[in-house]
């Protein structure tokens, strides 16, 4: 309870820091608004012509949009330090930490808090309302997909920066495997297949991030929700192992610098 509570403060002053600049939060925000909806622009102009890709039309586009838009908002205005962790890591900057009561993790989530996610947020919100042909009924399934796509989400980026343990380039390949993640969950599953699909479920998830949340949320079974609960707490555990095995070589002084 003590390291939520820390992590409730932490957060609060992250986010009412990224407030302060108010010129520059709505630019950041607005921007990525507009980024959305040149985004779905295409999207809508590309079903316009064909209809259908895979056997995904335009409502299930804009659902796995809308919850890919959502995974990303709340991961950055709740947890934004997961962007940098690995240059944080490099730089050193967990020593003070160290020497605070317990959660590190919790602390470096709540080291930031993004301004752009927020535009995300917005978008995210409105696509699944306008687009995605869902139904009030549907909402705690929803709710499950986000809590269970953001969660893997973080582990991955988590798991990622948690390299920088190891070896001082992971500064850039942290940051580069995240976005190959995004890039990843923003396109049809239909698309996959043979290496792309196995990535796609692996060492990219984006197959239990939104395509699995998809597939729940248009035919719900019991095999694709124990599915996507199995892989909430397997990329969990992943994630948490190798952080804190991390921390303890940070501890001993074997983390390199960059």
């Amino acid at each position: 309870m003590n390291a939520i509570t820390t992590y409730g403060a932490n957060m609060t002053a992250a986010i009412r820091t990224s407030l302060m600049d108010r010129t520059n939060f709505i630019l950041n925000s607005f921007g990525m608004v507009l980024n959305d909806i040149f985004f779905l622009l295409l999207w809508y102009m590309f079903f316009a012509g064909f209809r259908q890709v895979g056997g995904w039309g335009l409502h299930d586009v804009a659902l796995l949009l809308g919850l890919i838009m959502l995974v990303v908002s709340i991961s950055g205005v709740f947890f934004g330090g997961y962007r940098d962790m690995a240059a944080t890591i490099l730089r050193g900057e967990i020593d003070a930490l160290l020497t605070q009561p317990k959660g590190v993790l919790l602390r470096l989530l709540a080291r930031e808090s993004i301004a752009t996610a927020w535009g995300d947020l917005v978008m995210g919100i409105w696509m699944l309302i306008t687009f995605a042909a869902l139904s009030w009924s549907e909402l705690p399934l929803v709710l499950l997909a986000l809590v269970c796509g953001t969660t893997i989400y973080l582990s991955c980026a988590i798991a990622y920066a948690s390299l920088a343990f190891w070896f001082a380039g992971a500064r850039s390949f942290a940051r580069d495997l995240t976005d190959f993640m995004l890039l990843f969950s923003s396109y049809p599953g239909s698309i996959f297949s043979g290496m792309t699909k196995v990535i796609a479920y692996t060492l990219l998830p984006a197959g239990f991030i939104v395509l699995t949340p998809v597939a729940l949320l248009r035919a719900p079974t019991l095999a694709s929700f124990a599915i996507l609960i199995g892989a909430t707490l397997g990329y969990a555990s992943i994630a948490a192992l190798l952080f804190h095995l991390g921390l303890r070589r940070y501890r001993q002084g074997l983390v390199p610098t960059g």
